[in-house]
């Protein structure tokens, strides 16, 4: 089990009302986990976030760019090599009806 550590929020009265009703009615079994739910998703959408802004600023670098395009050439001939042995190995593994 994750350990836990206790601390202290001020909230909005309303919003502390609308959560405590979302806990009343059974979509959480506590405040704390509703809480914590609801930071989890906070920090998934804050990582996304920042992991598509680097993509795109990636999508402007003309060395990461270049970089790519080399890295598929050099794997181009390894990518068809794998590609035929897959189409035969699943044209082998069919059984005739």
């Amino acid at each position: 089990m994750l350990r836990k550590k206790k601390t202290t929020v001020l909230l909005e009265e309303q919003l502390l009302a609308q959560v405590k009703r979302l806990v009343g009615k059974g979509g959480y079994r506590s405040l704390n986990a509703c809480v914590s739910a609801a930071l989890r998703m906070l920090l998934a959408r804050e990582r996304r976030a920042r992991l598509e802004k680097a993509m795109e600023e990636a999508s402007r670098d003309e060395m990461f760019l270049a970089d790519i395009q080399r890295t598929m050439e050099d794997f181009k001939y390894a990518d068809a090599e794998t590609a035929r042995r897959l189409s035969r190995k699943s044209s082998r593994s069919v059984s005739p009806s």
